[in-house]
């Protein structure tokens, strides 16, 4: 029997309808949904084409127990009964990964098992690998972690300001949504990145800086705005504190000093701030409405040692011009994964309880008496800190859902050597990946298409999903396995087991809409009725928010934030390592590959690691096109295919961190870590380059051209 379910795809996060059709239980192919209004009836090549990770053969199909040595299959009993045993000794010293590909209502009862029934906030997502620096800023300076706008507002903006981003390949819906605005409106468009994007072709201004010199570069546009008059002056009056000690912090250097310490030229830097704080008016723009700006920003500007200062000279600029609270205007960290969004406000995070609602009595109040216990008011560990802390054993046992760190964490040999240590594991995936193999107890999960949920994408929007075939062998929905444990490992620490009784993914929305002020007026009955709805959804006759800070920030007054240029990054080149490595995302593939790398169709496009080097440099090392050349860093070595394309800067190589032919840019890559946010130093190490043997110019399944800049 044939049918079709509407559902959101499991990619990235700008939250595409998809609608799977299928036949005698098998998914036959994957159609747009022109009724979801964040796609608007597009789909990427992933979603279009990548959902068949979801049959393939090396799903786990049975829970699996490490005996004498080996995974061995286990019925669930055994497993989650061996897996309650273990982790009831290790409370005080354990920590838990969730995943921001699951859905919401998985996230929320993980994080109500590790807090009730574990007794610790040391839960965390990868968050942390990608955004938290900007969620660190944003709740400082505005009071909330979120994008403050919608996509419409790409479409109703002036000016796009486009930073360490790369819409084209990591959001390529989004991307042509903006290429509308520049087609039929008449958009302006700036682009910040040190490597040379698909999009920089269609630039007013391209602006290409040195590594690591992000807080100089948007210093210097701030002083240019400064310098002219272009700041919006009934806004800072009103609206923001902290200006006068902010400006006295920008105006210690000059437009120039900025220019040369970003390494771009400063008229070039002065005709981006011009275009952002006062952009010409779009065709079509009703002459009652200001032209805006949107500042649109990737993991190009958090992946630092100094992220989170980096995000804040963002925000400062946006408070400058006025740039927030309006139709076509906005701040939006563009979010990786499909519910990293969802993932943080349904509590997964270790500084604060869903809805971002921190440890004080009076919002714990509501969690401990719904939950009927008492809860931990301690922030817990971060991500990054508890892979560091396995060594000193204040970790000792770990629950991970959904990840892959030993492929998403950065210098891997240092992460695996780490995970070695611990006394017990437990992976709960639907692949035996690299950190599932290292596991005590494997869990099998379901995919999206074969559960009941939500997720909850970049725009603050929440879709559903929906199950459009049976679940694979044995594998269990993530919320429904943690709370069979959890029910198995409540009575042992006083907790009512009932807790944990839930009957649907329904009932667990449910919960977590009426703990959570952002989404109680949102309920399954009405998001299936209307569709996504974005939070702030008060009441369920809230129709959603477009966009945020109308009339007031979540804090009260927009903070001004003064930062200062530091050093670029904590490892520089030298004589040894004399090029810097910066790392990314490609279109056919999905961050590490875990998932992509069992899509015949996406691996045919690209099945080998390239390395994006400069002319210049490559006729230095005697590296032509499609050479194979091995990358070393003080952490490890990889092996590539080198693509000689002066997208890039001379001086520095770009690889994109999916592992492919056991390669992958994080065996490279230093683990030094931004404060307050603890997000790794992905985007600047030392590494050296040299070929490793000759090889055809002609290869197979090539780069394509979008991916090399030009």
């Amino acid at each position: 029997m044939e049918k079709k379910v509407r559902s959101t795809c499991p990619f990235c996060g700008v939250g595409c309808g998809i609608v799977l059709h299928t036949r005698d239980n098998r998914i036959t192919w994957v159609d747009d949904d022109p009724a979801n209004p964040s796609s608007r009836g597009m789909l990427c090549v992933k979603g279009r084409f990548g959902v068949p990770f979801v049959e393939h053969p090396d799903r786990l199909t049975t829970p699996l127990i490490r005996r004498e040595g080996r995974l061995q299959p286990a019925t669930w009993d055994e497993a989650l009964n061996h897996v309650a045993e273990q982790l009831l000794r290790f409370r005080g010293a354990f920590g838990s990964f969730a995943s921001a590909k699951a859905t919401n209502e998985d996230a929320f009862v993980q994080q109500k098992f590790v807090r009730l029934v574990m007794g610790t906030n040391n839960i965390d997502h990868c968050t942390r690998l990608c955004h938290s620096p900007s969620v660190e800023a944003m709740l400082e300076q505005l009071g909330s972690g979120a994008t403050s706008n919608s996509y419409t507002d790409y479409e109703d903006a002036s000016c796009l300001v486009l930073v360490g981003c790369d819409p084209g390949s990591n959001h390529p819906v989004i991307a042509s949504r903006m290429r509308s605005a520049l087609d039929n409106r008449g958009t302006r468009l700036v682009i910040v990145n040190p490597r040379r994007i698909d999009l920089a072709e269609r630039a007013d201004v391209f602006l290409q800086p040195l590594p690591g010199t992000d807080v100089a570069l948007f210093n210097g546009l701030a002083r240019c705005i400064l310098d002219e008059g272009l700041e919006d002056r009934e806004f800072i009056q009103q609206r923001t504190e902290g200006f006068a000690a902010w400006r006295a912090a920008v105006e210690e250097h000059t437009v120039e000093e900025y220019a040369g310490a970003a390494g771009v030229d400063p008229e070039a830097l002065r005709q981006a701030a011009r275009l952002y704080a006062r952009p010409p008016a779009r065709r079509g723009l009703p002459a009652s409405e200001r032209p805006g700006s949107c500042l649109v920003w990737g993991m190009g500007i958090t992946q630092h040692s100094h992220g989170t200062d980096n995000a804040r000279s963002l925000i400062n600029l946006a408070l400058l011009a006025g740039q927030l609270g309006r139709p076509g205007c906005g701040i939006s960290p563009l979010r990786g994964q499909n519910n990293v969004q969802g993932c943080g406000d349904a509590g997964c995070i270790p500084d604060s309880l869903p809805g971002y609602q921190p440890y004080t009595d009076d919002a714990a109040a509501l969690f401990e008496e719904t939950w009927g216990a008492g809860i931990p008011r301690k922030p817990g560990m971060k991500a990054t800190d508890m892979v560091e802390r396995i060594a000193s054993g204040e970790i000792r046992a770990m629950y991970i859902v959904g990840e892959n760190p030993l492929l998403s964490e950065p210098n891997l040999a240092h992460a695996a050597s780490l995970f070695r240590q611990l006394e017990f594991l437990v992976v709960q995936d639907l692949f035996l990946h690299e950190t599932a193999e290292l596991a005590h107890v494997v869990l099998p999960a379901c995919s999206f298409a074969e559960k009941d949920g939500t997720f909850t994408n970049s725009e603050r929007r929440v879709q559903r999903i929906r199950p459009a075939i049976p679940r694979i062998g044995q594998s269990r929905p993530d919320w429904e396995i943690i709370a069979d444990l959890a029910r198995r490992m409540a009575p042992r620490v006083g907790i009512d087991p009932r807790q944990f009784a839930y009957g649907s993914a329904e009932e667990v929305f449910a919960e977590l809409a009426r703990l959570t002020p952002q989404l109680r007026g949102m309920s399954y009955e009405r998001l299936d009725r209307e569709g996504g709805i974005q939070w702030p959804c008060p009441t369920p006759d809230h129709p959603g928010t477009r966009f945020l800070y109308a009339d007031r920030f979540p804090r009260g007054l927009g903070k001004f934030v003064p930062v200062r240029q530091s050093r670029a990054a904590a490892e520089l080149p030298d004589n040894e390592f004399p090029l810097v490595l910066n790392t990314g995302r490609v279109l056919y593939h999905w961050h590490g590959g875990t998932i992509t790398r069992r899509v015949a169709a996406l691996v045919e496009q690209m099945h080998e690691v390239p390395l994006a080097i400069h002319p210049r440099d490559a006729a230095e090392l005697g590296i032509a096109e499609g050479d194979a050349v091995v990358v070393r860093s003080r952490r490890g070595r990889m092996t590539a295919s080198a693509v000689v394309t002066d997208a890039v800067r001379p001086g520095s190589v770009f690889v994109p961190f999916v592992k492919l032919q056991e390669s992958a840019a994080n065996f490279l890559t230093n683990n030094v870590y931004d404060e307050p946010s603890r997000i790794p130093e992905y985007k600047v190490c030392a590494v050296r380059v040299e070929k490793k043997r000759p090889r055809p110019r002609e290869v197979t399944g090539a780069t394509p051209t979008a991916w090399r800049g030009t």
